[in-house]
């Protein structure tokens, strides 16, 4: 299954033990104050609701840190996924209801809200009243007493705010020795009359290297077949986009060092260590970005060191990560090169904007040019670059979206999505409070938390949005849901893997001159069918905007393109997977194998 052969000279002889910082750090505030095993061991149970990002790889690594923290003070947890169709509410209730928790944890986004509200009453009403409800996540922290007193989220009986590795320690020793819990920092809870009590905040963890390493359950309940293992080298970010509700100086969530940082040394450990305990070799870093702080020196060295500490330990790895374009120029060459070495093959950059207009409605730190700049230093070295952008906001105007159009038509614009994403909203985010302040939030947002309850400047540009996301059906235009997945997402996905395939071909085969010569051939057809999706969608888009600003656009016009999208996209992915096929058979036919190389 992976590229990790069996006469590894690092494959049991450096097998490393399993850590156990706890027990290093005599003083860690993550140690237990009380015992959670008498009478018997606390059960928690934490729900991981597969919405949003979690559809494609499930493991939460939130959830998994927890998990490994409640174990180090003994307690008995249990993840269990809750699969949003085919009864998946159903069958992850009755596994609940069977293992018979204390605690249910729950982790709140607004990706999940909808799901979570409907799950989380069946579940209390399955459970009954003698468990305690404990949600946490992103929602918890930025609405707490909103959230607990919204009759859809009764069935809560309290929440952490901000990190919660330190605070459900409190909480559930305070709980089970029935201690006191106006004393459990960072908690908004429900007392027995019905009276909410918002305890006051702590300092985050400061030092993340007193952490354990997060549970790979998640990993182990898949057969071990997940995409990728989730890691994180750092908690925080120094940015403060308007549209971003994650930890950061600007929304002043928790006092304290808001950007931490692990270690290099101790980061490499545990990727050795899953190294080598589940022969696998792909990792996606989940740091909101990677050379955080803001591009000093001390940043770059920090990833260097990884990097090369990779390397010296001969890990044959692949990585994601996060970056900001402003960060890195040409003279980062030599530390990109380093990196690709290490094994990074995929980053994602928070574009957002081709324009720096909508640049400005975001705080984003990096310019149109920086944008530019730091997708070709990375395409120049191999890397794959996907990016987040807002096609459409509320203050969108027609010059803007058209400049917007020209930027994707020349980066990465074989990606339909991109041309047609719409602004969502995340409590706590910056840009709801100027919502809110214009008159543009609908009133129903603050109970209904949908991330599109809002109006536009501009009317027809509305109607330009629900135009764009009718191409994928008209459940997706009103709810941003997914009935049948269009061959529009299907490609993206394709997408990631061809370039995969081609990156892992290139590394296997770095000094044969044949194998070379078939892979880059390989490459340049595949950019010459991306180009030909460029300008395929740029027309597409660019006639929606043409008829908007006209007012001659109609529903049953957009919904006469879905067909021709579908073919057009359809037949795409027929070629890279051809493509794909006849690379094989070419290598085949050369006597070059690539059995043991894991392309996915």
């Amino acid at each position: 299954m992976n590229d990790i052969s069996q006469d590894d000279p690092l494959r049991a002889s450096t097998l490393l033990t399993e850590p156990n910082p706890l027990h290093v750090f005599q003083d860690n505030p993550l140690r237990a104050r009380t015992s959670l095993t008498e009478p018997r061991p606390l059960r928690i149970c934490f729900p991981v609701l597969l919405d949003g990002d979690l559809v494609m790889s499930s493991e939460h690594l939130g959830v998994s840190y927890l998990t490994s923290t409640m174990r180090l003070a003994g307690a008995k947890c249990k993840i269990t996924e809750v699969r949003a169709t085919n009864g998946g509410d159903a069958a992850a209730i009755q596994e609940i209801v069977e293992w018979r928790p204390d605690i249910v944890g729950m982790s709140l986004t607004t990706v999940t809200v909808s799901h979570a509200t409907e799950f989380g009453h069946s579940l209390r009403e399955s459970l009954g009243d003698d468990v305690y409800f404990l949600a946490g996540g992103p929602l918890a922290t930025f609405l707490d007493k909103e959230l607990i007193t919204n009759p859809a989220w009764r069935f809560l009986d309290g929440l952490v705010r901000g990190d919660g590795d330190i605070p459900l320690i409190r909480f559930a020793e305070t709980w089970w020795n029935k201690g006191k819990l106006a004393d459990v920092p960072n908690l908004t809870w429900r007392d027995g009359e019905g009276r909410i009590h918002i305890n006051t905040m702590a300092p985050p963890l400061a030092d993340l290297d007193m952490l354990p390493e997060p549970a790979r359950d998640q990993f182990e309940q898949n057969n071990r077949r997940l995409p990728y293992l989730r890691l994180a080298t750092t908690r925080g970010c120094t940015s403060r986009c308007t549209f971003c509700n994650a930890p950061h100086a600007g929304n002043k969530i928790q006092p304290g060092k808001l950007w931490r940082a692990r270690t290099p040394k101790l980061i490499v450990d545990e990727i050795e260590r899953l190294y080598h305990k589940y022969r696998f070799n792909t990792f996606d870093f989940v740091d909101s970005t990677f050379e955080d702080p803001g591009g000093v020196p001390f940043a770059k060295e920090r990833v260097r060191n990884i990097a090369e500490e990779i390397i010296k330990r001969g890990l044959r790895i692949y990585y994601n990560v996060c970056m900001q374009a402003k960060n890195w120029s040409e003279a980062d060459k030599d530390l990109i090169d380093i990196l690709y070495r290490s094994g990074l093959e995929k980053v994602l950059i928070g574009v957002e904007s081709g324009s720096s207009i909508g640049l400005n409605w975001w705080k984003k730190k990096s310019t149109v040019d920086d944008n530019k700049r730091a997708i070709q230093l990375l395409w120049d070295a191999g890397i794959y670059v996907a990016f987040g952008f807002i096609a459409f906001h509320p203050w969108s105007t027609f010059g803007e979206i058209r400049e917007n159009n020209r930027f994707l038509r020349d980066m990465m614009g074989h990606n339909l999505r991109r041309f047609t994403v719409r602004l969502e909203l995340y409590p706590g985010a910056e840009v709801i409070s100027t919502l809110r302040d214009d008159g543009m939030l609908e009133g129903a947002f603050d109970s209904t938390l949908n991330p599109l309850a809002y109006r536009f400047h501009d009317p027809r540009v509305e109607r330009l949005s629900d135009a764009c996301a009718l191409l994928y059906g008209d459940r997706y235009r009103d709810e941003g849901v997914i009935e049948k997945e269009p061959a529009v997402f299907e490609f993206e996905t394709y997408d990631v893997v061809l370039h995969t395939y081609i990156s892992r071909l290139r590394r296997h085969f770095l000094d044969h001159a044949i194998a070379s010569e078939i892979i880059s051939q390989t490459d340049q057809e595949a950019e010459q069918i991306r180009n030909s999706m460029s300008a395929f969608n740029f027309d597409l888009v660019s006639d929606l905007v043409d008829r908007t600003e006209n007012e001659t656009l109609s529903d049953d016009y957009v919904r006469s393109l879905r067909l021709r999208v579908e073919e057009f996209f359809a037949a795409r992915i027929k070629e890279f997977k051809s493509l794909q096929l006849q690379t094989s058979m070419k290598l085949h036919r050369e006597g070059l194998s690539i059995k043991g190389i894991q392309f996915s």
